[in-house]
């Protein structure tokens, strides 16, 4: 049977959290979470439109801005500065599944690995010597992390990540042939960041790659040695940030993007889905890449931008 949870204790959450305004003073319960076309009286859900009909909801307790309009002395309705922030809190706090502390005895630890409070790793995941993991950290199935990598607190590393392996970096030996560049740096993940499943991370070479706080990487995509990533970053799926690059805080990086070796992103930068870049971009700006056109009209364009 699913937890009653009282419409004080969601209140009691949402006034920690700094975002609690008033409510209508009903009392009321929730057992579960639902959204607007699939609700039962017994669940919370949030409204986002301030006209919206809410007897049409057979929710108990209602989530809502400030500038709701529809009042009812049968719902909790819960006034808040940002609805839909109000409810992830909520989820996460009454009712996500986060498998809290539970390590699989079918995964493989170091024994040298520092670990924190209540972390959970996943069946079949691997964490070399020496790295070190901060509390309430996610490691899912199937990732490897390697020696020498540095997880902070409240991380999400999603199934099949690899994290901390050495990098794609190559110097030709006096017969011409490849030869790798030694990567003695590793990998440092601070806090809160979420790393998307499959994702590659390489370590450094000489200095370290890092990932800096809330920053958020989607699945599919590589980020390579030395490439140093600031805080609140979106990076989406099957974006490629080649070795060296440097990515600062509030950039979002759109799907299938790639970003060349050694480039220098400012501050809260857009990049639009299948973007290249090439050289340094300044800061606040929106990099939109070339639609898709018929090969014949593609060329028309670029003899006209020539012109």
């Amino acid at each position: 049977m699913n937890k009653l949870i009282k419409s004080q204790e969601i209140i009691n959450i949402l006034k920690v959290k700094g975002l609690y305004l008033y409510d209508n003073g009903v009392e009321g319960f929730c057992t579960s979470v639902s959204n607007l076309d699939d609700n039962n009286e017994d669940s919370i859900c949030w409204i986002k439109k301030y006209n919206y009909d809410a007897s049409l909801l057979s929710s108990n307790i209602l989530v809502v801005n400030e500038n709701f309009k529809y009042s009812c002395k049968k719902k909790t309705i819960i006034y808040t500065k940002q609805a839909q922030l109000a409810m992830a809190y909520l989820i996460k706090e009454f009712f996500e599944d986060m498998s809290a502390g539970l390590i699989s005895n079918k995964c493989s630890i170091d024994t040298s690995v520092k670990m924190g409070k209540n972390i959970s790793i996943g069946d079949n995941s691997i964490i070399g010597m020496n790295c070190s993991i901060g509390d309430n950290t996610q490691i899912h199935s199937n990732c490897v992390i390697y020696p020498n990598t540095h997880i902070g607190s409240d991380v999400i590393i999603n199934s099949g990540a690899k994290i901390g392996q050495a990098g794609f970096g190559y110097i030709k030996d006096l017969n011409g042939n490849n030869l790798q560049f030694p990567h003695l740096g590793s990998v440092i993940i601070k806090n809160n960041v979420e790393i998307g499943s499959n994702v590659c991370i390489d370590r450094g070479s000489l200095s370290d790659t890092v990932i800096d706080d809330y920053t958020k990487i989607n699945n599919l995509t590589h980020i390579a040695h030395n490439v140093r990533i600031g805080k609140n970053c979106l990076i989406t799926a099957n974006v490629n940030i080649s070795g060296s690059a440097v990515i600062s805080d509030n950039v979002y990086i759109g799907p299938n993007s790639s970003i060349k070796d050694g480039v220098k992103l400012s501050e809260n930068i857009i990049i639009g889905m299948g973007s290249i870049i090439r050289k340094d971009i300044e800061s606040k700006k929106t990099i939109v890449p070339i639609e898709s056109f018929e090969k014949r009209e593609y060329i028309r364009i670029i003899k006209k931008l020539r012109e």
